[in-house]
């Protein structure tokens, strides 16, 4: 009796082994999916998400409704930032450095990946504080920048959850092919359009035009109150330029987009530069000037 009890023994301690290996090894498989990932934009966020699938819990500090120039980030998305093990940042929002300073105060472990470390920059469509030559900080709103920004992401991705390195390099592979795609689309159904101009209230698709060899002209410089001199001297530009259409984004469609569009002709779309869906996005800004800058 005392041999069976013993062998039963053996036999439990071997079964609880095998038990704990194999939840031990569950818990290596589930690693980083209580990770947080921030990043400052909504499409960040959504390219973020491309590399990171569901491993990781990626969150923006920013609303998709919110003005990404003059945002004070509330305590909520403090909080989110301080439990982060990286933080993505655009680069060239006025808000980010003080707030980052602000985290690592509590966090100082705190990862942050410069987004647009690489991109070929656009200076001089904004200025704060008197200065004219600043930073145009709108670098996702371009194809092949969302390249570069999603190689820094990867990065930082890799650092802050390196057991799944593999993972997150496989989803940035299929990302890039994607974009590749999207760019060479875009490319061939700009081309007849290519020396075109468009015209916006807030210089948001400066890298945009570039890329596609195309020419912005911005109403409303910086969202802020350009003096009537300057706006008339656009207006001008526009008018010149024999411009067909005139991208709003919602915070200025009103009473000043309708003064715009009797004083240029042009043709009024909506777009949201700052949404989730940065892909749908570039669509809808290709569609509009495949079709309008035609006419």
């Amino acid at each position: 009796m005392a041999k069976i009890k013993y062998l039963t023994h053996i036999v439990l301690i071997a079964v609880i082994s095998i038990t704990c290996k194999g939840c031990s090894s569950c818990t290596d498989n589930n690693a980083g999916h209580n990770k947080l990932v921030c990043v400052s934009l909504e499409p960040q966020r959504w390219i973020a998400e491309q590399i990171a699938g569901e491993r990781l819990k990626v969150v923006s500090m920013l609303p998709g409704d919110a003005d990404p120039e003059n945002f004070d980030p509330p305590m909520s998305a403090l909080k989110d930032a301080s439990d982060a093990v990286v933080y993505m940042q655009s680069g060239y929002l006025p808000w980010e450095d003080n707030m980052i300073k602000r985290v690592k105060e509590s966090n100082p472990d705190l990862l942050v990946i410069d987004t647009a470390r690489g991109i070929d920059l656009i200076t001089g469509t904004h200025s704060h504080d008197g200065h004219s030559h600043e930073t145009d900080p709108h670098t996702w709103t371009s194809v092949k920048n969302a390249k570069i920004i999603a190689a820094n992401m990867l990065e930082g991705l890799k650092k802050a959850d390196s057991i799944h390195a593999d993972f997150y390099e496989a989803n940035y592979n299929k990302l890039v092919l994607r974009l590749d795609s999207l760019d060479n689309s875009i490319t061939e159904r700009l081309a007849p359009v290519k020396g075109g101009s468009f015209v916006v209230w807030h210089p948001s698709l400066s890298y945009f035009a570039r890329d596609y060899g195309l020419t912005q002209i911005a109403i409303g410089s910086e969202n802020k109150e350009s003096t009537i001199r300057t706006m008339q001297r656009r207006i001008d530009e526009a008018n010149n330029s024999n411009v067909s259409l005139f991208f709003v984004q919602p915070d200025m469609d009103g009473a000043k987009s309708d003064e715009i569009i009797a004083l240029t002709g042009a043709e009024k779309v909506v777009i949201h530069p700052i949404a989730y869906d940065w892909l749908n996005e570039m669509e809808i800004i290709t569609d509009a000037l495949s079709q309008k800058l035609l006419k």
